[in-house]
């Protein structure tokens, strides 16, 4: 007949290990994805704010420039002073902030800008009122005989009307160019142009920069979302580590120390392990329970004799389990036999027998290892536990005090402990606390200390 194969059933560390692996996977190259897009839309943002602020810089500049050439001209028709006349002709042909404010421009805007286009008209149509200041300034140099004409401003021709006018209807129609109705309707509707022209322009990045802003907001709102569910992905990872590894791994060395068998919990590989662990538990134990069965036990007391004894010290040696040791003699039993004779004796060591298996666990093994000599092995033993082995001694000894017929009956025992299962010093420190209780007066139960055994 086949052997059934039950296989546990659970989550596998290979499929959380994919899973997880596989999730951070997908949100890191999303993060990188929006990473790539903020830095795009960071730098538009820069961008456009530079845009913003050279198409103000450059509107600055041309209305600067415009208003400068007509100071110079309207106060070189009053004052007559050449210096005005040079302060107009370098801005013209030197400074040029005009012509340098379109330049800046055209580094931001593309060339098919329409508004762009605007702006260049807007400046070629400025060119008329320049001629018109310089044919004022022309005037002025006639009307007023000035000498060293610059020779820009010498290369105006007059015409024929107004080089036979007198000199002060020159100046005059020099000043009325200057300042009458038609050059200031004239020049605001040029100036007007100019700033509708820069406003558009202005508006069209100020709505590429709200664009670009916004867009900006959502990815960066994207970006902490997607942080935010790593962060609950590393939590739930951490859950499912713990509940699938670490607090198996604790519970498997809480019971291994015990030595009990695992329970079937965590992750497929540990709920497989703890399954082949307790196979090979349930077969090292049936051997044990078949080793005891084989074992002779005494035949006077029905417990454990000394072969049995001896088989479970070797078994506690090879397991390295954590144990107590309680060796028991009986006190004065040669008079218990010289005033009760052999069958008193026999009495008495029964009813031993019986209160140490009334007394003590199941799982802890009780043996006669010689005539009035008993030894009580306790596996999985915690030394705090040690007054109530001192308790349980205290009742027995209450218990044989008090049995009918036989008077100054009782037991001393000594308790030592060990971490690595038995051994011949373990039996030595039973011995010696046992040897404490008969130099104390006998009647009692004593602990191995180390400190006092070292003192003496």
């Amino acid at each position: 007949m086949k052997r059934t194969i039950i296989k546990p059933k659970g989550i596998g560390l290979r499929f959380v290990n994919t899973f997880f692996t596989s999730i951070t996977l997908i949100v890191f190259i999303f993060i990188l994805i929006i990473s790539a897009r903020v830095n795009a839309r960071f730098h538009a943002v820069t961008r456009a704010m530079e845009k913003f602020i050279t198409c103000q810089q450059s509107s600055e500049q041309i209305k600067e420039s415009s208003n400068f050439l007509t100071d110079q001209a309207r106060l070189f028709a009053v004052t007559h002073k050449q210096e005005y006349v040079d302060a107009y002709l370098k801005e013209l042909n030197e400074t040029k902030r005009q012509q340098h404010a379109i330049e800046q421009l055209e580094t931001v805007c593309s060339k098919s800008d329409i508004a762009l286009q605007r702006l260049r008209i807007a400046i070629e149509q400025g060119e008329s009122l320049i001629n018109m200041e310089l044919y004022a300034m022309r005037l002025v140099y006639e009307s007023a005989n000035i000498p060293n004409m610059p020779s820009r401003i010498a290369s105006i021709p007059i015409g024929a009307l107004d080089r036979s006018d007198s000199k002060e209807k020159l100046r005059q129609t020099a000043v009325n160019n200057l300042f009458g109705d038609g050059y200031l309707i004239y020049k605001m509707r040029i100036n007007e142009n100019c700033k509708l022209t820069v406003s558009t322009i202005e508006q069209q990045i100020k709505d590429d920069l709200h664009m670009n802003a916004t867009e900006l907001g959502i990815n960066i709102n994207r970006l902490r979302l997607l942080f935010f569910t790593l962060l609950v992905i590393n939590l739930f990872l951490f859950i499912v580590f713990a509940y699938l590894i670490m607090i198996p791994l604790h519970t498997f060395q809480s019971a291994i120390r015990k030595d009990e068998k695992l329970s079937v919990i965590g992750a497929l590989e540990f709920r497989n392990l703890a399954k082949s662990y307790n196979e090979i538990y349930e077969i090292k134990a049936q051997n044990e329970r078949s080793l005891l069965k084989k074992a002779e036990y005494d035949g006077l007391t029905g417990i454990l004799n000394r072969r049995a004894f001896d088989e479970i010290c070797e078994t506690s040696r090879e397991k390295m389990q954590r144990i107590a040791l309680l060796l028991i003699d009986m006190d004065n039993f040669k008079q218990v036999n010289d005033n009760y004779g052999h069958a008193g004796g026999d009495t008495v060591l029964k009813e031993l027998a019986r209160q140490l298996t009334e007394k003590f666990r199941s799982g802890d093994y009780i043996s006669r290892i010689g005539g009035d000599e008993f030894a009580v092995i306790l596996p999985n033993f915690k030394p705090e536990a040690a007054t109530l082995i001192q308790r349980k001694i205290r009742q027995i000894n209450a218990e044989l005090g008090s049995m009918k017929g036989i008077a100054n009956v009782s037991i001393s025992a000594g308790l030592a402990f060990s971490e690595n299962g038995y051994s011949q010093s373990l039996y030595e420190n039973a011995d010696k606390a046992l040897y404490h209780v008969k130099e104390k007066g006998k009647c009692g139960c004593e602990i191995f200390k180390e400190n006092r055994a070292q003192s003496e």
